[in-house]
């Protein structure tokens, strides 16, 4: 059983406003529960959008944020099963879905409209321990570190579920907008699927960090962006991974007919098309938020075999506002992981 009966924790008390780091009272584990100690716990932009208030919490504040938690099993509410103390298991954006809807029954527990969300609705992993039901917790391979493993909860995992929306195969191309952690894992894994890769960013540190992760070209999000992807052939599907609408008019002009196009950054203004462009070439827009577990457990399964790698950098629980601060002025190339070793 867990002794502690407190914990330190990072409270959003008001929208707009820094965390604040208290020592709070430990969850305790119900019946069919367990509560994990977190070791490593990712920082998402999602939590830039709670913190500022543009996606406040259905529930009062004081809210703990964060939804990519990675520790050890500490105590069960109950024996018997899936995990048992000791045990690794990470913590996605999925808290809980109902399970019994058409969603949940056919892999799309992420769209639920009776789901959980980890550090939105329920309280999450900017903090030394969280609840969470067995059914919820993913494990965690051996070989890869907490700090590692953290971002795939989300960010690595939304990645994989955006790139095999586009069903492109092998010898496809996929023009990848934004390449920050979620553009970064998506170069890796669709060249571990044999498709090709052209990566586009206004960065050319993050350019030549995709080149370096396997990117097969990569393009300046300019004025010459979009002749500059025509001339590479143009993309059979695209996703967009940068929270700003310019992208919008760039994945439309260079995509081929009949592409998808898959939306997985938020953006912060409106996004606008005429409709007769969709229809004329028979495109798909699609939407795509975080994953389901089976799109998880099989992107932890090419991590585990060395296939996936981040590019990560660490702050401390007591840095959480330098994090947060840093990834919505853009100060962070890959994922910033909160380390509470």
């Amino acid at each position: 059983m867990a002794t502690n009966k407190t914990m330190r924790a990072a409270l959003l008390t008001k929208y707009g406003a820094p965390l604040e780091i208290k020592t709070i009272a430990c969850p305790i584990p119900k019946e069919g529960e367990i509560l994990v100690k977190i070791e490593a716990s990712g920082v998402c932009f999602t939590d830039v959008h709670i913190a500022r208030g543009d996606h406040p919490s259905p529930n009062p504040l004081p809210l703990i944020m964060g939804h990519e938690g990675v520790g050890r099993v500490v105590e069960v509410g109950s024996p018997g099963g899936r995990f048992d103390v000791g045990d690794r298991v990470g913590i996605g954006y999925v808290y809980s879905a109902c399970g019994h809807c058409r969603e949940c029954h056919t892999g799309g527990e992420n769209y639920c409209s009776d789901f959980d969300a980890t550090g939105y609705s329920v309280s999450g992993c900017f903090a030394e321990y969280v609840c969470l039901s067995q059914d919820w917790a993913a494990a965690i391979p051996i070989n890869i570190s907490a700090v590692e493993a953290a971002p795939l909860m989300c960010a690595g995992s939304a990645a994989y579920a955006s790139l095999k929306k586009t069903d492109l195969k092998a010898g496809d191309t996929v023009a990848i907008f934004g390449l920050g952690g979620l553009g970064q894992y998506a170069i890796q894994i669709a060249k571990q699927f044999g498709i090709k890769v052209i990566a586009i960013d206004i960065d050319k540190d993050k350019l030549a960090t995709a080149k370096q992760l396997g990117a097969d070209e990569t393009v300046v999000a300019n004025s010459d962006a979009i002749a500059s992807i025509k001339s590479l052939g143009g993309a059979d599907g695209c996703i967009n991974f940068a929270p700003v609408g310019a992208t919008w008019p760039l994945m439309l002009a260079v995509c081929k007919p009949r592409a998808k196009l898959v939306l997985t950054a938020v953006p912060s203004e409106q996004l606008t098309f005429y409709a007769h462009e969709l229809i004329e070439r028979g495109l798909q827009v699609i939407g795509n938020s975080a994953s389901n577990r089976q799109e998880m457990n099989e992107l932890l399964q090419l991590a585990a075999n060395g296939k996936i790698k981040g590019v990560i950098s660490t702050r401390s629980l007591d840095e959480v506002n330098i994090a947060i601060s840093d990834l919505q002025t853009g100060k962070v190339e890959g994922r910033t992981v909160l380390d509470f070793h």
